[in-house]
């Protein structure tokens, strides 16, 4: 008989072929990436990793729900009592992931399998329980925003949870198409929508005009790396 393999050996192989995976997605695109490259980039033999996925579309698969994983790993360590500061926390963690660790770049492979599950049922599937699952996970903070008056409790809660992941989806992808977006501009208007400060008027102080010369600023510098057509 042979020694079984520990589930650790064998974990720690299928996250090296999902990342030898999105390497090719990243530089080849998804369906120029054929899984002769995926045995290249992993170094392994055919026959080994068939051992562990038969197909690109079993990777991806597999690859959205190792994501789906890290990102309700991470909310779940930021929710707190405190539902501002939960709802905070979870966007500046996100925020500064998308900022410092690249993975604007790498979010051009998770809109490949977004255009894929348009077509392929599976991983339209996967892509919609992991949607769901971060919704989902956000439900608890919301009603508890919610029940201090700090959000219409008229509104549905997971469609709010919805319209907040929304604001993450749409931050990589502006900082993927274009790498000097101001991350921390977009954040701070986030940050206004959960503190409810978003309709404001405009502060009574001496600020006032530094806040409008500071905007403008940025608006021109806007404008000119990117020109009305």
């Amino acid at each position: 008989m042979s020694p079984k393999v520990p589930q650790a050996y064998l974990d720690a192989r299928r996250i090296e072929i999902i990342e030898a995976a999105r390497k090719c997605f990243l530089e080849k695109g998804f369906h120029n990436t054929t899984m002769q490259d995926i045995y290249t980039a992993t170094n392994l033999s055919p026959g080994a990793v068939y051992n562990y996925f038969s197909s690109k579309e079993e990777i991806v698969i597999a690859s959205i729900k190792r994501y789906t994983d890290w990102s309700i790993s991470s909310l779940e360590s930021l929710i707190s009592e405190n539902p501002d500061e939960s709802f905070i926390k979870y966007f500046q963690f996100l925020f500064s992931s998308i900022t410092q660790n690249d993975i604007a770049k790498d979010f051009s492979v998770s809109l490949d399998f977004y255009s894929e599950a348009t077509r392929n049922s599976s991983i339209r599937e996967t892509m919609i329980k992991s949607m769901n699952a971060t919704g989902l996970k956000l439900i608890e903070p919301v009603k508890r925003k919610q029940r201090a008056g700090m959000i219409n409790s008229r509104l549905d809660p997971l469609s709010i949870a919805h319209v907040m992941v929304g604001m993450v989806f749409a931050s990589a992808v502006h900082k993927m198409l274009e790498p000097d977006f101001n991350m921390e501009n977009f954040g701070d208007v986030c940050e206004s929508m959960i503190k409810g400060t978003f309709a404001s008027p405009p502060a009574k102080n001496k600020k006032t005009g530094q806040l409008d010369a500071k905007f403008n600023n940025a608006e021109k510098e806007y404008l000119k790396r990117h020109p009305k057509i």
